[in-house]
């Protein structure tokens, strides 16, 4: 019974993507979806012998975004001497030119990446035009899901010219949050994630570095914490590794925001110097708990040599302090901590993280950054700076308080990719196929339910802890469904049919990732294609 169930659900699904795909015949299949679309009923030809890319620019970034597109554009390869099926004569597309207003290729949060595509088959011209070359790119990606390998004419098309394409983002921030500490994640997986990213005109990459289960980031100034806080001497991030990721990223539209969360989270910087940690033998069991110890010096002096280290490296604006689930059990216990405490008058646990977080704040302040947090700052009613950026990930009514209060915030709570279960529906929505729950986190817009203060709301991130993921499974555990969330944080809040969207996320895991080499499953039955060149063959 069980075995005929599932072909009857296997059935009805494929049924539905044949139907889905036939009520879209006349819709292009772009994802995420562009502001303003407007296409025709034309077809255009695209030789891959004689096709260029054009650019007055001098970014090297630019040009070699277009070098990439140029070969990301024909995977397949054309076999001249193979019979083709008839087919009228379409017009060729022979350029795509690309002009930018200005070529600065600085990459910070709020940089425009609005972008204007148009093909036109009756003057045979495509054109992108835009502020910034990060806009162009974006530009270069929609472009690219327009060029198509039609397998029966053994040629590449454009279906459904003339293009008009007017495009920016909802949001500005638009994140995937990795995790590196739970476990390692070889560095080229996560270059590889940052190229699906762009592909999902997702920006930012979150970058939770270290947490109570290991320390893999080399730090100069203090080295004892990767000797003996990382899993293994080769499980480790150096710095000519951190600079490699940064640049990449740079060369994808993508900015890099370290975190290194504390105070709390904190046992593996004691495995590099015991007195760095609170001692709370009855709390030990959850290595979770293990908090930094507050009340010595040597505490703030390495804090300040390793964030000014690491603020040096990363060039991002933001740095990310955590400040989450932070255990003032675990201080309680600490005999030596509570007679500092008491000394200084500190007679509870928010008033030694207020006391840690003021210190903090300072040195974060000394190096340029601007401070984010996890939302249990502000709900402990920590003095945060008014420029705080907080990161809300259980509830929308602290979301609520946040934006009311005249913080920014950043949206994660219905984007937790780790959970079989997105926390965003009650009761409980529960899928047949795990899969599927990119359609609670497409479903989830960063303003539902609140009352006011939209404004503050600067976007949100898809979270990846890797409890239960690493190198291995690390690709189709993330994708398609953080392309859920991308979508979400990229097109307009109008934008709510969900069976639409399943039609064009299938061809786009398919053309846009699974084709390019991004381990992306299929979010339900499809024939996808591979290119001879695929790294899955």
């Amino acid at each position: 019974k069980k075995h005929t169930r599932m072909r009857v659900i296997v059935a009805i699904t494929f049924l539905l993507s044949c139907v889905l795909i036939m009520s879209n015949a006349q819709q292009p299949l772009i994802f995420p979806y562009p502001a303003s679309v407007e296409s025709g009923s034309g077809e255009m030809v695209v030789l891959p012998s004689t096709f260029t890319i054009t650019t007055s620019s001098p970014s090297s970034i630019l040009k070699s975004a277009i070098d990439r597109y140029m070969s990301l554009l024909f995977p397949f390869p054309v076999n001249t001497n193979r019979k083709q099926k008839a087919r009228a004569p379409a017009p060729e597309l022979p350029t795509l030119d690309i002009t930018v207003e200005s070529s600065n290729e600085t990459l910070q949060f709020g940089i425009d990446e609005s972008y204007t595509l148009v093909v036109d088959d009756a003057t045979q011209q495509a054109t992108i035009s835009a502020k910034t070359i990060y806009g162009a790119m974006y530009g270069l990606e929609t472009f690219s899901q327009l060029v198509v390998f039609d397998e029966p004419t053994n040629q590449y098309q454009i279906q459904y010219t003339p293009y008009n394409i007017q495009d920016s983002p909802r949001f500005p921030w638009r994140g995937l949050m990795i995790d590196t500490a739970r476990h390692y994640l070889f560095k080229s997986t996560i270059l590889r994630t940052i190229e699906a990213m762009s592909y999902n005109k997702l920006n930012t990459l979150h970058w939770h570095i270290v947490d109570a289960q290991s320390f893999p980031i080399v730090s100069s100034s203090y080295p004892e914490l990767s000797e003996f806080g990382a899993y293994s001497p080769s499980y480790v991030y150096t710095g000519e590794d951190v600079e490699e990721i940064v640049q990449y990223a740079q060369q994808y539209g993508v900015r890099v925001v370290p975190e290194f969360d504390i105070p709390g989270h904190a046992a593996s910087w004691g495995n590099a110097f015991s007195n760095l940690t609170a001692k709370c033998p009855g709390m030990s069991s959850n290595i979770n708990n293990i908090a930094l110890n507050p009340s010595i010096d040597f505490t703030y002096e390495v804090l300040s040599g390793v964030i000014t280290e690491m603020a040096s490296k990363f060039q991002d604006t933001y740095f990310h302090t955590g400040g989450d689930e932070v255990e003032f059990g675990c201080w309680d216990e600490d005999e030596n901590i509570m007679a500092w405490a008491k000394q200084n008058g500190l007679n509870s646990g928010p008033a030694i993280e207020e006391y840690f977080e003021t210190k903090l704040q300072a040195i974060v302040k000394g190096t340029g950054k601007t401070m984010m947090c996890w939302q249990e700052l502000f709900n402990n009613g920590v003095t945060l700076s008014p420029e705080t950026i907080v990161e809300v990930w259980k509830d929308v009514e602290t979301l609520q308080e946040v934006v009311s209060a005249g913080h920014r915030a950043i949206v994660a709570f219905p984007y937790y990719l780790d959970k079989q279960i997105p926390s965003t529906y009650n009761p409980p929505n529960t899928h047949y196929e795990w899969i599927d729950t990119w359609t609670d986190f497409w479903s989830y817009d960063p303003s539902s339910n609140l009352t006011g203060g939209e404004e503050y709301v600067i976007g949100g991130e898809a979270c990846m802890f890797s409890e239960a993921v690493d190198s291995v499974n690390y690709d189709s555990r993330v994708w398609p469904r953080a392309s859920g969330v991308a979508e979400r944080l990229w097109s307009a809040q109008t934008l709510g049919d969900v069976n639409e969207a399943r039609t064009r996320l299938i061809q786009f895991r398919c053309h846009s990732m699974a084709q390019r080499d991004i381990g992306a499953g299929p979010a339900q039955v499809d024939y996808c294609p591979l290119p001879p060149t695929s790294r899955f063959i």
